[in-house]
C-alpha cells in the first residue's frame, strides 16, 4: 500500500512537472515565479523517483552503496524546497536581501549535509536508514542539518502564507495559501517525527515503529497539499479571468452582432483566456464609443449606463440615430464592466432585439 502511494506521488509529480514545463515553453513571457515552480517540481520529482527501491537498486553506483540514496534524495528535496521558497518569496515581493539570506541558508545546509554524510560513511541499509545508523558518528548530525533547513523553509512559508491569506481575494488564491499553511504544519510533523526518531535511536530509546513508512506518508501528504495548493495558485488567476470573460461575453456579443467591425478576431477563434478577456474589454469599449450617434443622454441620466446601452444598440440595429447625439461619452470605469454587463443582460432580455442578445 505504501509503495503504491509512493508511485502515485511520483506519477503526480512528473505529470505536474511536464505540464508546467509545457506552459513555460509555450508562453513567451517567463516570470521568475514560473521558472522557480518548474525547478521546484522537477527536483522534487527527481527526489521521490530516486527514492523508489526498485529504481535506485538498478542504478549501478547506487546499487553498490544503497545508503547513498539517503544523501541523493534529501539533496534533491533541499534544492526543490529552496526553489519553492524562492517562489513564495517572489510572490510576496520580498527584497533582494531577503532572497540572499535564503540562498545562504540553502547553501549552508547542502554543504553541511554532504560533509557530514561523507564523514559518517554509513553501510548499505537504505530502507531503515535512521534505525540502522542513528548511533553512528555524524549520521544524526547529518539528519538534523537536513531537517533544520526543512523546518526553516516550512516556517518561512507558513509565516508568509498566513500573512497574505487574510488579504487575498476569495477563491483559488486564498484556498492555495491556506493549503500551504496546512502543508507547512504537516511538514513540521514530518521533521519533528524524523528528528525525535533519530535522537531517540541515538540515546537508545528507539520507538517501536519503523521510521521510513511514517516519514514517507507524512512527506507524501505535504507534497500533495503543496501541489494542490500550487495548482490552485497558478490556475486561480485564469479561473477568475474566465469568470469575468463569461460575464462580459453577452455584452460583447450584443455589440458584435450590430457592429461586427469592432472585433479583431472573429468569434470561435481559440486564444489564451487572458488574450480573449483583453480583446473582449477593448472591443466593448470600442463598441460603446461607436454608439455615440445612437446614444440617448436622457436615458443614461434617468435609467443608467446599462439602459442607455440597450437603447443605443437597439437604435443601431434599426439604423435610427438619435437627434443631437453627444460629441463624446463619459469615461467608463473598466473595473465596473462586469457589473454593467450583468445589468445589461437583465435589461436586454426585454429591450434588445433577439439578434443582438448575448
Amino acid at each position: 500500500m505504501l509503495r503504491a502511494f509512493h508511485i502515485l506521488v511520483v506519477v503526480l509529480l512528473w505529470a505536474c512537472t511536464a505540464y508546467r514545463v509545457f506552459v513555460l515553453v509555450r508562453r513567451p513571457s517567463r516570470s521568475f515565479g514560473s521558472v522557480a515552480v518548474c525547478f521546484a517540481l522537477f527536483f522534487l520529482a527527481l527526489g521521490f523517483t530516486v527514492g523508489l527501491p526498485p529504481l535506485y537498486l538498478r542504478i549501478p553506483w547506487l546499487a553498490e552503496a544503497p545508503s547513498l540514496v539517503r544523501l541523493v534524495q534529501p539533496v534533491f528535496i533541499v534544492v526543490s524546497v529552496f526553489w519553492l521558497n524562492m517562489f513564495v518569496v517572489h510572490a510576496a515581493g520580498l527584497t533582494v536581501r531577503a532572497t540572499a539570506v535564503r540562498i545562504a541558508a540553502a547553501s549552508g545546509a547542502l554543504v553541511a549535509m554532504i560533509t557530514l554524510f561523507l564523514l559518517a560513511s554509513p553501510g548499505d541499509d537504505a530502507e531503515d536508514f535512521v534505525r540502522a545508523y542513528a548511533k553512528a558518528p555524524f549520521v544524526t548530525e547529518y539528519l538534523l542539518a537536513y531537517l533544520c533547513y526543512f523546518a526553516f523553509v516550512l516556517a518561512d512559508v507558513f509565516r508568509l502564507t498566513r500573512r497574505f491569506a487574510g488579504g487575498a481575494q476569495e477563491g483559488p488564491m486564498r484556498f492555495a495559501l491556506r493549503l500551504w499553511s496546512i502543508a507547512s504544519l504537516v511538514g513540521f510533523a514530518y521533521t519533528s517525527h524524523k528528528a525525535v526518531y533519530a535522537l531517540g535511536t541515538r540515546l537508545d530509546v528507539t520507538p517501536p515503529w519503523q521510521e521510513g513508512p511514517v516519514s514517507t506518508t507524512l512527506s507524501g501528504l505535504v507534497l500533495v497539499l503543496f501541489v494542490v495548493g500550487l495548482t490552485a495558485y497558478l490556475w486561480g488567476p485564469q479561473i477568475e479571468q474566465y469568470r469575468t470573460y463569461r460575464t462580459l461575453r453577452p455584452l460583447w456579443r450584443a455589440c458584435y452582432d450590430v457592429m461586427p467591425g469592432i472585433a479583431l478576431m472573429p468569434p470561435g477563434v481559440r486564444a489564451p483566456i487572458d488574450l480573449r478577456l483583453y480583446r473582449c474589454v477593448i472591443e466593448i469599449l470600442d463598441g460603446r464609443l461607436a454608439l455615440r450617434a445612437y446614444w440617448d443622454t436622457r436615458i443614461a441620466e434617468r435609467d443608467g449606463e446599462a439602459a442607455a446601452l440597450v437603447a443605443a444598440l437597439a437604435a443601431k440595429a434599426r439604423d435610427e440615430p438619435v437627434e443631437d447625439g453627444p460629441a463624446g461619452l463619459p469615461a467608463l470605469d473598466v473595473a465596473g464592466l462586469p457589473a454593467l454587463a450583468r445589468e445589461f443582460r437583465t435589461l436586454s432580455a426585454a429591450g434588445l432585439p433577439a439578434r443582438a442578445r448575448g
